[in-house]
């Protein structure tokens, strides 16, 4: 086979990739550690081999997978191992508490996306593992992606802040899948989201307005808007806040996608709560 065939035959393979995607037993992961003496062949060695891990998913965006791997830049995708964890630990990441992991279709019980963990393979290399589809729907598809962002996207609120929000997030956490007013308010949220109305790092005040972004009205356990407000407010107005950290006169402002500017959703922050929102156990259970 010429090289022109070779090329051609490794493009068509890649065009049935795509983000999410996964292959299992297809190797080990590589990765650089503290140099240490091998005890058979007696050399120095950095290099590790992680035979453990169970198969790999790629988490490189699907344009960039696809395309011809022409130069440098283009001849790798990115990868995070699939690794198996108990019962106990899936419950805790289909309710969206472990960013470290992730959920994907079809995998063996128990096995998930290890983020924390990633490796570059050779576009040669992926297209000889056995692909298996991850993301079934456009739905799922955007759920990983989500989980990606969260993981490697996270933004670092002060620790000031943090402290403010403590028995926020444990109430948040504790309630959401209760069957009570708050709880179902939580379930008819999209997103979270907060709104410094000054630089965070001004040492005098930090004003903050709470971004509820709801669901659908037709998807929201609770359709009155009004009564997410209420029940919204209760809790937000139950904070401690610490110094220079307060709550805008506007403390909420409650609103779907649509009725959102750019401004404010870019000039705004997500709160690590909002995997609640779509883990995949309040999905099934809401």
């Amino acid at each position: 086979m010429s090289k022109a065939e070779v090329k051609r035959s490794i493009l068509q393979y890649l065009a049935d990739w795509q983000q999410g995607d996964f292959s299992l037993e297809c190797g080990g992961l590589i990765s650089k550690g503290v140099a240490s003496i091998d005890d058979e062949t007696g050399e120095e060695t950095d290099i590790y081999c992680d035979e453990a891990v169970l198969g790999f998913v790629v988490i490189s965006q699907t344009c960039d997978v696809v395309r011809n791997p022409v130069n440098s830049s283009l001849k790798y995708v990115s990868v995070c191992p699939l690794v198996e964890i108990n019962y106990g630990g899936l419950s805790s990441v289909e309710k969206g508490k472990v960013p470290r992991f992730g959920l994907i279709a079809n995998t063996p019980d128990n096995v998930v996306v290890d983020f924390s963990r990633t490796m570059s393979v050779s576009k040669e290399l992926l297209v000889t593992w056995e692909k298996q589809r991850g993301c079934t729907s456009l739905k799922e598809q955007l759920q990983f992606a989500r989980s990606l962002e969260r993981f490697f996207g996270r933004f670092a609120y002060p620790d000031l802040f943090n402290d403010s929000l403590i028995t926020f997030r444990k109430a948040v956490t504790n309630r959401y899948d209760k069957n009570s007013n708050f709880g179902k308010a939580l379930r008819s949220i999209k997103e979270l989201r907060v709104y410094p109305h000054a630089s965070w790092n001004n040492p005098d005040y930090v004003p903050i307005t709470f971004i509820i972004i709801l669901d659908e009205e037709i998807e929201r356990e609770i359709k009155d808007r009004n009564e997410i407000y209420e029940q919204m407010e209760l809790i937000v107005n139950e904070i401690d806040w610490k110094a220079p950290f307060l709550l805008h006169e506007q403390a909420i402002h409650l609103a779907e996608l649509r009725d959102l500017t750019a401004a404010d959703y870019l000039n705004s922050y997500p709160l690590d709560l909002n995997s609640l929102s779509f883990s995949k156990r309040y999905q099934k259970t809401a």
